[in-house]
């Protein structure tokens, strides 16, 4: 029994927050537009007011006495309903007007707003685009239209309007990167009733046209209503740069590992720039270098075309830049830059090494580098004779000649190189043989 009564007042306590109306009639099925729980309030949309019925149920029992508000409950008059048992219903509903079932039966009611949509189909005249100074970045999407506002009044008093929900859809090209291309995307964007007269959009990068379409409860009805624009000529250029190198550096060439791109000279790059063509039409790659001194950039390499390659050999700072312009010479992208860092020329010759003793540990003699352009090293004994030469720095010497190693002893390395300020220059140094088995 307790169980029972316990029930009944939870229900009763929740049950005048539940909607209790239905609302039917009109073309299509209305929309619930608005709930708002806070004041008990739902707006609905009806399209046309033809058959329009608001139908009420009751938990409690008793006579429901109907009211019609416009802008105020305070101001609410009474309106005659039909009911069977706890069900009433009103049929002579009005566009813009609150409804609600109040005392006897209800003492917090819930209350129903009506709009008859069919009054207030958003029209479109004409979509246009419109370029202003920054037109390279931003365009202007424009539009001639009529959208009434879908008004309503809380019971309190308080208006409101309800938020129109618009499609703007055109063509654009995105750049993937994993895939190191452009590729073609409609583009949908969402916009509110005040953005639709006026809406700032990125410059597209391909010609394309502009479809405006809406509102949503339109669609909803399945009246959307659209507007489209003539072609728009796009000029915004987009350019994207990829540098690649086929160098790998050996294990005795010291170099950097910093962000930048370079290393040990000499090194070759493959710049490739990738744009938006066919609006991008002309592509420029120029490589600055960095007065040491100074710390102006001078201008080493300009070259008009979509690859370049180019060889570092002179250590320092550099940075590659790439500019795209489109056909008829309006916009230009100058975004895409590298930095590139060549190091300077570093020789070290190892004091000592020790061939055939330990294999796999300092049995070759190799000389650590960094920014060789040009090499040759010789190996001499002390009389003065040429026992062994190689002129790749990233090779070395394993202590042999004529296939037999030599003897224990001092010998002495001369290495002629070209360095990375483009200076020739040599360097020699006594050596010393270590073998445990002569």
């Amino acid at each position: 029994m307790k169980r029972s009564i316990i029930f009944i007042v939870l229900f009763s306590l929740f049950s005048p927050i539940i909607a209790q109306y239905s609302v039917s009639g009109g073309s299509g099925t209305p929309l619930s537009a608005l709930k708002d729980t806070q004041h008990r309030f739902e707006v609905f949309l009806l399209y046309g007011l033809s058959g329009a019925r608001i139908t009420f149920t009751s938990v409690n029992v008793g006579t429901h006495q109907w009211y019609r508000y416009k802008e105020n409950t305070n101001n609410a008059i009474a309106v005659p309903s039909i009911q069977n048992g706890n069900t009433s219903y009103i049929t002579d509903i009005q566009d813009g007007y609150g409804y609600f079932v109040g005392l006897p039966t209800e003492k917090t009611p819930y209350y129903v707003w009506i709009i008859n949509y069919s009054r207030y189909i958003p029209r479109f005249f004409k979509l246009e685009t419109e370029e202003g100074e920054d037109k390279c970045t931003f365009i202007k999407i424009l539009t001639d239209a009529e959208a009434e506002p879908l008004s309503y009044y809380f019971p309190t008093g308080d208006p409101g309007s309800l938020n129109r929900n618009y499609n703007l859809k055109y063509n654009e090209l995105i750049w993937k990167e994993d895939t190191r291309q452009f590729i073609l995307q409609e583009k949908n964007e969402k916009l509110k009733d005040s953005q639709i007269y006026e809406h700032v959009i990125s410059a597209p990068l391909l010609n394309t046209y502009f479809t405006l379409s809406g509102d949503h409860f339109a669609e909803y009805f399945g009246i959307q209503q659209t507007v489209s624009s003539t072609e728009y000529r796009a000029i915004a250029v987009k350019a994207y740069g990829v540098a690649e190198t086929n160098k790998e550096h050996a294990n005795n060439e010291k170099h950097h590992s910093g962000d930048a791109l370079g290393g040990s000279a000499p090194i070759e790059y493959t710049f490739t720039a990738h744009a938006n063509e066919p609006v991008a039409a002309f592509y420029i790659w120029k490589i600055l270098r960095q007065d040491s001194i100074t710390g102006q950039m001078t201008t080493v390499v300009r070259y008009t075309d979509k690859i370049l390659r180019y060889n570092f050999e002179r250590d320092g700072f550099y940075r590659v830049e790439l500019e795209v312009i489109d056909g008829q010479s309006t916009c230009v992208d100058t975004t895409q830059f590298f930095k590139v860092i060549i190091d300077n020329t570093v020789i070290k010759i190892p004091n000592a090494f020790s061939p055939g003793s330990s294999i796999g540990v300092n049995d070759e003699l190799k000389i650590s580098f960094t920014s060789v352009v040009s090499f040759k090293a010789s190996v001499i004994n002390r009389w003065g004779n040429l026992l062994y030469q190689w002129n790749d720095p990233t090779k070395g010497w394993d202590g042999r000649v004529n296939g037999r190693f030599v003897p224990t002893g001092v010998y002495f390395v001369i290495v002629e190189y070209t360095d990375s300020a483009g200076k020739n220059r040599s360097m020699s140094k006594a050596v010393n043989v270590l073998r445990t088995n002569n």
